[in-house]
């Protein structure tokens, strides 16, 4: 989908950055980009230690319904990506290049888990663009820009992760750090952001209590949005567009393209599915979930 800045649809945060994209091109769940995300960002060559703070906090933020905003690269990105996913959070990648030319390769599948489980991928390039080192740092404006706020796990010296730390406090947004031991070359800059000013932070009320003005209700990872909800009363044939639709409203195109299933196979199944009173129809024929 192309969304023009001019669009209801363009997130106001954008609007508000110093070079906000003239359109951005998004595939997947456009309605999340305008929900309160944090950015998670980090070491490409991430350690042990940075897997593990990544995957405590990342879980930390999805249980409050933060959506997790990264840069789908190798690394830290793709460990907050996964994470949000295994936690049945919402995630959104920002690319480097255009949506056809998804990079890197090795990320391909998880950018369709993202797309499948009601996620977003975004660029502001048109979709055959190849990546290259100025997108990298152009990219960066846009995950800082989405977010309210960027959550540092690990960055080296003079990386990319702490130009979009400075495009955050830039925004006149929170940089939040996980600190590193001095032995850690991974952790140079994190700790040096947090000298000059960055949150440190250890665990998740750190972050929670920089928004007062946002209420932040937590929710259990086993809710109605799982995917592992009960299906013993759902047709065996019906059950993965049952788990496919969620509390998020979705078209008859989305659902489509999340099981690579026709458009008309879709359009029966989820007359079958209403039916039986398991989904409902809002205005604009989307669809979602039917709480019991």
């Amino acid at each position: 989908m192309l969304i023009e800045f001019s669009s209801e649809l363009y997130p106001e945060k954008l609007k508000e950055i110093s070079k906000p994209p003239s359109r951005l091109y998004v595939e997947g769940n456009v309605e999340i980009l305008k929900k309160a995300g944090i950015a998670v960002v980090g070491s490409r060559t991430n350690t042990q230690y940075g897997k593990e703070m990544c995957e405590m906090f990342t879980q930390k933020l999805v249980e409050y319904n933060i959506n997790i905003i990264s840069g789908l690269a190798v690394g830290i990105d793709a460990i907050a990506h996964k994470t949000c996913l295994k936690n049945y959070g919402k995630t959104i990648a920002v690319l480097p290049s255009g949506i056809k030319n998804i990079y890197p390769k090795e990320n391909i599948p998880l950018y369709k888990e993202i797309i499948k489980n009601g996620g977003a991928i975004v660029s502001e390039y048109e979709d055959e663009v190849k990546a290259d080192s100025k997108k990298f740092l152009e990219r960066n404006r846009i995950v800082a820009g989405l977010a309210i706020g960027t959550l540092v796990v690990e960055a080296g010296y003079r990386s990319g992760t702490t130009v979009t730390a400075r495009q955050t406090s830039e925004q006149g947004k929170p940089v939040f750090c996980i600190p590193s031991s001095l032995t850690n070359m991974k952790g140079i800059s994190t700790n040096e952001l947090i000298k000059k000013g960055a949150n440190l932070v250890t665990n998740i009320e750190d972050i929670l209590k920089c928004y007062p003005n946002i209420k932040f209700e937590k929710r259990k990872i086993n809710q109605k949005n799982n995917l592992d909800i009960e299906t013993s009363d759902i047709p065996q044939e019906l059950i993965e567009i049952y788990k496919t639709i969620s509390d998020t409203p979705q078209d008859v195109n989305e659902i489509a393209r999340k099981l690579s299933i026709p458009v008309n196979e879709v359009i029966y199944k989820i007359m079958l599915l209403q039916l039986n009173e398991k989904i409902k129809e809002l205005p604009g024929q989307r669809f979602i979930r039917k709480e019991d």
